[in-house]
């Protein structure tokens, strides 16, 4: 998902997608399953420069240092904040249970996940 915001004719963006995840979890040295070691007070201004890169990427534009990002979303208007928190917590909710799971102790052989 991607996030868009004008600041001074010129537009910031942040892409929440897998990329993203890359980065942040490359800045700490942690892979997903030891993301809790992230400190917690750093966790979302990384992860919204991990985004603003992982954006500035997929549309060839140089990214802005995480001095810069600090200043930048310490700066941000309520409503601001607001839509990116919101397209953070939709991304985090995507990931659902769409899929059929197999129980412990079953085998499933078929494309669809039926058992034969």
């Amino acid at each position: 998902m991607t996030v868009e915001i004008g600041k001074r004719f010129r537009k910031v963006g942040f892409r929440f997608d897998a990329l993203s995840v890359y980065l942040l979890c490359e800045q700490y040295g942690v892979d997903l399953n030891t993301m809790n070691e992230i400190p917690k007070d750093e966790y979302v201004v990384s992860w919204c420069w991990s985004a603003h890169r992982s954006y500035c990427l997929k549309n060839y534009r140089k990214a802005k240092r995480l001095v810069w990002m600090r200043r930048f979303i310490n700066g941000l208007r309520k409503t601001e904040w607001d839509k990116i928190i919101k397209t953070m917590t939709e991304v985090r909710s995507e990931g659902g249970d769409d899929k059929k799971k197999v129980q412990p102790g079953e085998n499933s052989l078929s494309q669809d996940g039926r058992q034969d």
